[in-house]
């Protein structure tokens, strides 16, 4: 490539063309753009659309002092991310694995030539790399890598529509590699994966300067970049349009497009209510890396309306094609209007939210009632549920073993409904106790008496 290590400002991206699920790295909870700098060990990601950074991270290799990074892919086979760095002493190239939300990489051995592109087929799970520039002797030629020891096959070439660029994207709806070379609109073509002849495109639509990046993304579109910052779109026929401008204020390369794809797919999500107990159940038809589900609660029209609270965990089956069915039950919840998601977490950490459609109500009960605590014995706090099926006065008093009262837990008007009061003995000593409700309304007059140990 010439006057690669010229430090001019400019976009020198190429784009990777990656389908993950969003929770084998995490924050990668939407479709993003992913760059690195050939001249800076960095590594951005980028919101799709808008180019707006997400986060920004150094490029570590051990072992190496990093100059910069010229290409980035992801191989959907083994889940994991590739990348030519360049080290000292300069401009000897490594082929990598590497982690773009910290920068981390892992070496996997030493690239002869100046390979400057990467891109993988998911077809044939090869994983391609360019290099040369241009025309004459220094033409382009495609290669594949061995992801293991980093050795090149010649695969095809020479290949010279241009002077300048060294980038291929594979198109995984046609099956063909897609070449940009040069600063002229000309210079496209499609190369057969299988006898890597190939066939000029004629590019039409907007005008745009050398291309330093491209990647498919699916429904016969490429995202490209090109050296002057700009970013465009551009279909198999060829035609480019415009999809944003100035998009960098620095030299960068390598960037790559991801789709954040959900690694648990539900097939139904429901709930039922008996009493104060609801009941949810889930399928999913596939998962992949699932450690398990939290399940969270909020409730519907309360001053905590958009707090979430943890109601419990269930634990997933790690990678699996199979129908799977969950089911916990959320016991003991006061009357009211509640809503439901599951927090679905992977082995890394990461998450995906999935949320229960509609509202789930508990109504209020049909007769009096209260529960023993819970638990019991207990130090120091413990909790009471009582039902009250009519609107009216609430009272439950505390009285020590010779009848003397200690405590009142409730006192207060209260609408019919399901309770949980938690109480909390601190200031009294380890003992035996009685706690009594008396609930008057609507005529009607309910007392009942239980008893506690509380053991310090």
């Amino acid at each position: 490539m010439k006057n690669i290590y010229s430090f001019k400002k400019c976009l020198t991206v190429l784009l990777f063309t990656v389908f993950f699920s969003s929770l084998l790295f995490p924050g990668f909870s939407r479709a993003e753009l992913v760059g690195t700098s050939s001249f800076q060990p960095i590594v951005n990601r980028y919101v799709d659309g808008t180019w707006a950074i997400v986060s920004s991270s150094t490029v570590t290799l051990p072992g190496f002092n990093v100059r910069g990074v010229n290409a980035i892919t992801w191989n959907s086979d083994d889940l994991l991310f590739y990348a030519i760095v360049r080290v000292d002493p300069n401009p000897s190239r490594r082929l990598v694995r590497i982690n773009p939300v910290n920068g981390v990489c892992t070496d996997i051995g030493p690239l002869a030539g100046n390979f400057s592109s990467l891109t993988y087929n998911s077809t044939t799970g090869i994983l391609y790399t360019i290099g040369g520039a241009g025309s004459g002797a220094y033409a382009e030629r495609i290669y594949s890598l061995n992801i293991n020891t980093a050795a090149a096959t010649f695969l095809g070439g020479p290949y010279s529509v241009g002077s300048d660029g060294e980038v291929i994207a594979f198109n995984y709806d046609d099956g063909y590699i897609y070449h940009w070379s040069g600063n002229v609109t000309a210079n496209m073509e499609k190369i057969n994966a299988s006898t890597f002849v190939a066939t000029p495109v004629t590019q039409s639509g907007a005008s745009h300067a050398e291309i330093w990046g491209a990647v498919y993304i699916g429904g016969n579109t490429f995202i490209a970049t090109d050296i002057n910052l700009n970013a465009y779109t551009i279909t198999p026929a060829g035609f480019v349009s415009v999809q944003q401008t100035n998009i960098a204020s620095d030299a960068v390369r390598g960037l790559g497009y991801v789709d954040a794809l959900l690694p648990v797919e539900l097939s139904s999500f429901t709930s039922s209510v008996n009493g104060r107990n609801v009941e949810l159940k889930w399928s999913t038809v596939s998962e992949t890396n699932n450690s398990g589900f939290e399940i969270e609660r909020s409730e519907v029209n309360s001053e905590n309306s958009s707090n979430w609270l943890k109601a419990g965990y269930v634990n997933g089956n790690g990678t699996s094609v199979n129908v799977n069915n969950y089911i916990f039950t959320d016991r003991g919840i006061s009357s009211g209007k509640y809503s439901y998601r599951l927090k679905q977490i992977d082995f890394n950490g990461n998450f995906e939210y999935h949320n229960l459609s509609g509202e789930v109500l508990i109504g209020v009960p049909a007769d009096f009632s209260v529960s023993q605590n819970y638990p019991n014995p207990f130090n120091p706090s413990t909790k009471i549920n009582y039902d009250i099926p009519v609107d009216g006065n609430v009272n439950i008093t505390l009285f020590d073993v010779s009848g003397k009262e200690v405590a009142t837990i409730v006192n207060e008007v209260k609408t019919a409904g399901y309770y949980t009061v938690s109480f909390d003995a601190s200031s009294l000593p380890s003992g035996t106790y009685f706690y009594r409700i008396n609930s008057t309304g609507n005529g009607i007059n309910f007392i009942a008496t239980k008893k506690m140990l509380l053991l310090k």
